[in-house]
């Protein structure tokens, strides 16, 4: 999929030293016009504002809650209003909070897995028509590696990015016909700070990657290089297959 007069939407594209930021900020260098969908209005305007001025791209910010339907259909008609059209999703909103099994809360489980699964879900089908008519599209979704290793503590993230996985393959079969090409990105361990109010220290780094192959974590721009090709690959070969892009943190 050529750049040139495409548009992407990627939600969670805020926090500039996260991987949504630079998934959105790579896709412009690729020549498409950027939707940054977040929760966060401040985060979402800066990361908006300083992709355009870094890329020279459209860029456009719409707060959205991607658990609520309404906020989520409004993003989309706000985005296809917009640019007139929209080529790629990336889903990449998603919290991890860790709790242990015995302490998880009802709260727990419903804002784990309506941000990361139901939100995943909501914005797929929010852009499928918008897909249709234009004659297809791609969508990423974003999954982990906790969906097939173990990690103690987050049981139910590991769960919700599973789902992500399943529902995805389906998703993959019934939008073929659509020329719609989904494909799930599955990151390793990587140093984001996810849910901090700022980016990841360097005794973060040194402890995240003393147990890794390369003895480091994944820096999010390598994953994120790993979703735009996805992204804008031009065939059809890679839908309804998860990419593990881990550093070897497992082999698959």
């Amino acid at each position: 999929m050529s750049g040139e007069n495409k548009v992407a939407i990627v939600t969670g594209a805020g926090r500039r030293w996260g991987m949504g930021w630079q998934i959105a900020s790579g896709l412009a260098r690729k020549g498409l016009d950027i939707a940054v969908a977040d929760i966060r209005e401040d985060w979402g305007r800066e990361s908006a504002e300083s992709i355009r001025a870094e890329t020279g791209r459209r860029t456009l910010f719409v707060k959205t809650d991607v658990s609520n339907r309404a906020s989520v259909g409004a993003m989309v008609a706000a985005v296809a209003k917009e640019f007139g059209r929209i080529d790629a999703l990336v889903n990449d909103a998603a919290i991890s909070p860790r709790v242990m099994v015995d302490d998880i809360t009802d709260e727990h489980y419903d804002q784990v897995m309506n941000i990361n699964f139901r939100g995943t879900v909501l914005t797929c089908q929010a852009v499928l028509p918008q897909m249709r008519k234009q004659g297809g599209g791609r969508i990423v979704n974003i999954s982990s590696g906790g969906a097939l290793q173990p990690i103690r503590g987050l049981s139910i993230y590991s769960a919700s990015k599973a789902a992500v996985i399943s529902f995805s393959k389906i998703l993959a079969q019934e939008a073929a016909r659509d020329n719609i090409v989904v494909t799930v990105v599955a990151p390793g361990v990587m140093h984001t700070a996810m849910g901090s109010e700022s980016a990841p220290s360097q005794e973060e780094f040194e402890r995240q990657g003393k147990h890794q192959l390369f003895r480091r974590p994944l820096y999010p721009a390598e994953v994120a290089e790993v979703v735009i090709y996805a992204a804008t690959h031009p065939t059809h070969v890679l839908t309804g297959q998860t990419l593990h892009a881990n550093g070897g943190g497992y082999m698959v």
